[in-house]
């Protein structure tokens, strides 16, 4: 096979699988009235073992090297706190309290506030392109969560908050552990990142109390999101970057989002208007295009390449 093909397949299925993870964990939240905290709490510790094996097995690395420095240490406990635990709480919980199509679109807004942090810190000057693009972004929110009727939000004014909010957390999930990601590599502070925000949460929710009755459906639906919606595709992401350049990767993470909404519409029937699906495009379209504007890496992205030019989710 074609290595830019095999890239662009491997870079596909990770952000294919991430948006099937959301419209999966709606269909837990719905059917079987799983909690956020106690799928949060699942899905971090296993994961996390899942990818420090990997760091481990496949890429050999020395995962119990940053633990004997105290200073990478906080600096690892706070990503996971601030950042890993931050963004897939918000997340899941806005699919809870509203949908996986909208979490997702608003998730993937979040390149707009790295770049507002880079603006604010020097690192970035503003440019009349880049602002126009901020701006039809924001506009297309707008019309996704007011169906374009602008005096009324179709989205609870709470999954708006929290969807924002799981795209705010991305700025300190993707900025925050740069030099970490340099020094240990992705595989390893992600790993590490999940596993430690999983056992936190076990204070909150216990993986082994779920709260519901657990069938042989719901442990596939629990395993589609740790698996396919975690592990594999980020490994799959992350593998795609040895064949294909960062800003093509970028692209195909727009399948998460596109396909997040096709899903909710053969699983959920979810039904979007016309503003809706204008609305999808223009933000699809604007934040790729910022996002690759000057070697500026995707949300998915920036996290990972600050140390080979490649990215995470």
């Amino acid at each position: 096979m074609d290595t830019k093909l095999k890239g662009i397949l491997l870079a596909a299925f990770g952000g294919s699988m991430w948006g099937l993870s959301g419209v999966v964990a709606q269909v837990l939240f719905n059917r079987y009235s799983a909690s956020t905290e106690w799928l949060v709490s699942t899905r971090l510790l296993s994961a996390g073992i899942l990818i420090l094996l990997y760091s481990s097995m496949v890429k050999k690395d020395n995962i119990f090297a940053i633990i004997r420095n105290s200073k990478d240490l906080i600096q690892l406990a706070l990503f996971s706190i601030f950042g890993m635990v931050g963004v897939q709480y918000l997340f899941f919980k806005t699919i809870e309290v509203s949908s996986a199509s909208v979490a997702t679109i608003l998730q993937f807004t979040a390149p707009l506030f790295v770049y507002f942090y880079m603006l604010l810190r020097g690192e970035k000057h503003l440019k009349v392109q880049e602002l126009f693009l901020v701006f039809t972004t924001f506009f297309g929110v707008l019309l996704i969560v007011t169906s374009g009727n602008f005096t009324q939000m179709s989205v609870s004014p709470l999954g708006f908050l929290l969807g924002i909010g799981s795209a705010i957390a991305v700025v300190f999930y993707t900025l925050q552990p740069r030099n970490l990601l340099t020094k240990y590599g992705p595989p390893m502070i992600v790993g590490w990142g999940m596993l430690i925000g999983g056992i936190l949460f076990q204070f909150i929710h216990p993986f082994w109390q779920p709260g519901f009755k657990m069938t042989g459906q719901s442990y596939l639906l629990l395993a589609v999101i740790v698996l396919f919606g975690t592990a594999f595709s980020f490994i799959s992401y992350l593998a795609s970057l040895n064949y294909i350049e960062a800003s093509l990767a970028s692209i195909m993470t727009a399948l998460e989002p596109l396909l997040a909404a096709v899903f909710s519409v053969f699983v959920f029937k979810q039904i979007f208007g016309l503003y809706e699906i204008m609305g999808i495009i223009i933000v699809l379209v604007s934040v790729l295009i910022l996002s690759n504007l000057g070697n500026h890496k995707n949300l998915k992205q920036v996290a990972v390449k600050e140390i080979e030019r490649d990215s995470i989710r």
